[in-house]
């Protein structure tokens, strides 16, 4: 018997959806029904008068078949894993490691490694292939012949660490390709020569602005798993490496050197041997706040990727980037459903996370992916506020279009959520040719045509550059004490900090100087697999800019660019550049330590200024002695000549550790040296102060050339450049002012001025033997 015509208005469709993220009322569905409440909800009733429900399925189904045909076109068969959702008090920290030391950010929902079947006349089918109860599997990869699948997994909570496990379809055998107790590995990605891409805590890292947390960094290895190979050398998180079809690896990096650690989550890219690292899109950005699971369309310049935020877990809104139209803020983005250009947002920690939520895009074309999808968002609390750390929440299987059409894949059924979906199926690999390293090669070679060239340096007079120093960047292995940094770009802590709060993030090593030619081009060597940073200079060794990011060589790299933050959508000059040409080109070496100002700073000051500023000079003059200064807080010891230099001052409790340092209330800014609970802050932006060096907490965006630094510092301008301290060299200044333009460090390593005790002392020492175990053969 012929059923009657549906009549369900809009608004009672949308309410049947929402009922339909419940668990409890999906289990009871059939996968028709399912897939039925979705169309309705997009599509607002489910007949018009007069028409059967069987003849608006079946105009349905026809119009499922034609948006899905490309994706059939790709491939029949999908894999993916259901899993928690990733992320959770960060967007960054999923690694969930068995000795984790801070967040752990796992939930044993229950796990699976699936795969989906084309169905054209309904859901498709899944198949579970592996499963399990307290383990979780994650990040599924399939290789270049559509043979195996790459996927990580963890058995257990405590028990077990996330490691890369291969399976081959035809007999479904498995077999594990990477181990280590205490060590993670996941999110790996078939390179074109075979080997595997993944990323890994094996460096042993802490987060510079959290206490306790694991840092991750990508990795290589043969396709046995053996010879592990670091291939990144960041400060704090990579995330999700994917293959380009033009052999490009695509990845999130989060980057703050010198500025604060909110917002620049950039992406970034490399070719598949390592080389070439560098921004793709918002390196310089307040938007996108972190832009992850990025995936290149084929044969196109556009990547679809996921706008989410600082603080929050990895879904987040989708978007579609064109980079030839711009690689900063929304300069090349554009919002979905309906397509327009995207609209900046400037400073927002919980971002992307209002509207349909997304992960994990599989672009299809131009115009369409295969995802997890939230289509009516996170669940909402009492106050309609996004509950964006819902590691249960309900993302299913979805195919939709940049104008909001949508198809349901495979439904949630109560289960788990669905992760990564890709195609099982054998794709044309790009044309890239496999470079093995020379492991013999020790330096690389950096090449810059014309430093005058580019934003960074806009308005800077022709011969005002004679040098660059080149400066390479120490991570700390594990968390002992804070302080509190705050500012433009936002606030947050420095954990085992190298400096005062506001001050530089890491320890530094001033690797040499090279001469600029008077055309502003430069070439020099240095060490390979080392993050190095550079600072152009004046004739008196001053900055005149600064790059507040890092970049690393491979053995025997030549990295080059035309200037400084030049827009990578023009073209270079095609001029001869004298430094480049040079038959002798200079070479920078590592250093035994760190830019410390006891062992670099205090000998001057000894010398040249504490005859007349010690604690017996006149009130008014600062004490520029190397007397210790004790700090709880930071477990270090400064002293009476740091804080002077930096006009530091104690805050005392109560505080917030996100305040910003000049702006808090005068009542808890004091003198009192006695105040062992308190903690120092020093301000850059204070009026009258002596020193003017780039906060930690500044801005992700440009900063102007000449704007801070030591020839903008009223020590050198209203005092040593007019003859204040007799006798001092050009070559004692020339080190005054390279501590300024480093961001006046402290310490030369993590340990020096330590008041560790041995508790603390205990858990460095575990940390340093570890990061030794897991060191690569390269990094040794």
């Amino acid at each position: 018997m012929e059923r009657k015509p549906l009549q369900i208005p809009y608004g009672v469709a949308m309410i049947t959806r929402i009922c339909l993220t419940s668990c409890v009322l999906v289990a009871a569905m059939s996968a028709a029904d399912e897939l039925d409440a979705d169309w309705i909800a997009q599509d607002g009733v489910a007949a018009t008068n007069g028409v059967s429900h069987e003849s608006w399925r079946a105009e349905m189904l026809a119009r499922r078949e034609r948006r899905l045909a490309p994706v059939a076109a790709i491939a029949k068969k999908w894999v993916y894993c259901r899993h928690y959702v990733m992320g959770g008090s960060h967007y960054a920290y999923t690694e969930a490691l068995s000795d984790a030391k801070g967040w752990h950010n796992y939930a044993a929902i229950g796990s699976s490694l699936c795969m989906a079947e084309y169905n054209p006349s309904g859901l498709w089918k899944e198949t579970v292939i592996l499963e399990s109860a307290e383990g979780c599997f994650r990040d599924v990869d399939v290789s270049p012949d559509g043979t195996r699948i790459l996927y990580s997994f963890k058995a257990s909570e405590k028990d077990d660490d996330f490691h890369l496990y291969e399976m081959t379809l035809a007999d479904r055998s498995v077999r594990q390709l990477t181990y280590g107790k205490a060590v993670a590995d996941y999110e790996g990605c078939y390179l074109p020569d075979g080997r595997i891409l993944f990323n890994s805590t094996r460096c042993i890292q802490v987060v510079d602005c959290v206490l306790r947390n694991e840092v991750s960094n990508l990795y290589r290895c043969e396709a046995d798993g053996s010879n592990i190979t670091r291939i990144t050398f960041d400060q704090v998180h990579d995330n999700y490496p994917t293959l380009a079809w033009d052999g490009r690896v695509l990845y999130t990096r989060w980057d703050y050197n010198d500025r604060s650690q909110m917002f620049p989550q950039p992406l970034f890219s490399m070719n598949a041997d390592g080389t070439n690292q560098r921004a793709l899109y918002g390196g310089n950005s307040w938007f996108p706040t972190s832009l992850v699971h990025a995936r290149a369309v084929p044969g196109s310049p556009l990547f679809f990727g996921v706008c989410t935020g600082h603080h929050t877990a990895q879904p987040g809104e989708l978007m579609r980037f064109d980079p030839r139209e711009g690689r900063e803020e929304a300069d090349g983005a554009w919002q979905l459903a309906p397509l327009r250009r995207a609209k900046a947002r400037k400073g927002v920690d919980i971002d992307g996370q209002h509207g349909s939520i997304a992960a994990y895009p599989y672009p299809v074309t131009e115009r369409d992916v295969v995802l997890s999808y939230l289509p009516l968002g996170w669940r909402r609390d009492k106050k309609g506020r996004p509950i964006s750390r819902d590691q249960k929440a309900q993302l299913a299987l979805y195919w939709t279009d940049v104008d909001g059409a949508r198809e349901l894949l495979v439904a949630q059924d109560g289960k788990p959520p669905c992760g990564r979906p890709v195609p099982v199926c054998a794709r044309t690999l790009p044309n890239v040719a496999s470079v093995r390293p020379d492991e013999t090669l020790k330096t690389g070679m950096v090449a810059v045509q014309d430093v005058y060239v580019g934003e960074a340096m806009k308005g800077v007079k022709r011969g005002t550059v004679k040098s660059m120093r080149v400066v390479s960047l120490d991570f700390r292995q594990a968390g002992i004490g804070y302080n509190s940094n705050g500012g433009p770009g936002g606030g947050g802590i420095s954990s085992t900090p190298p400096a005062l709060g506001n001050c530089t993030w890491d320890v530094k090593r001033v690797l040499g100087e090279v001469p600029v030619a008077d055309d502003g081009s430069v070439a020099f060597k240095a060490p390979v697999r080392t993050p190095i940073y550079f600072q152009l200079l004046d004739e008196n060794g001053r900055m005149v800019q600064t790059m507040r990011s890092w970049t690393v060589l491979q053995p025997g790299e030549t990295a080059s660019c035309v200037g400084c933050h030049e827009s990578a959508n023009t073209a270079p000059d095609f001029k001869a550049a004298k430094a480049a040409a040079l038959d002798a080109v200079a070479e920078v070496k590592l250093p035994t330590r760190g830019f410390s100002f006891a062992k670099d700073v205090q000998p001057i000051l000894e010398r040249r200024c504490v005859r007349c500023h010690s604690p017996h000079s006149n009130a008014g003059i600062p004490d520029l002695t190397g007397k210790p200064v004790r700090d709880q807080l930071s477990c270090r010891d400064w002293s009476r000549a740091y804080l002077s230099l930096t006009q530091a001052r104690r805050v005392s409790p109560p505080f917030n550790h996100l305040a910003i340092p000049h702006q808090l209330e005068p009542k808890y800014l004091n003198g009192n040296m006695k105040d062992k609970n308190g903690r120092w802050v020093a301000d850059p932006y204070a009026k009258n102060g002596y020193v003017n060096w780039v906060s930690s907490a500044s801005e992700p965006t440009l900063i102007p050339p000449l704007k801070y630094g030591s020839r903008t510092s009223r020590l050198f301008t209203e005092r040593l450049d007019k003859g204040h301290a007799k006798g001092i060299t050009d070559a004692e200044k020339r080190v005054l002012a390279c501590w300024v333009d480093l961001c006046v460090p402290f310490c030369g390593d993590y340990e020096e001025g330590a008041t560790w005790n041995e508790q603390e002392r205990a858990f460095w020492d575990y940390y340093t033997k570890k990061r030794a175990e897991f060191a690569t053969v390269a990094e040794r």
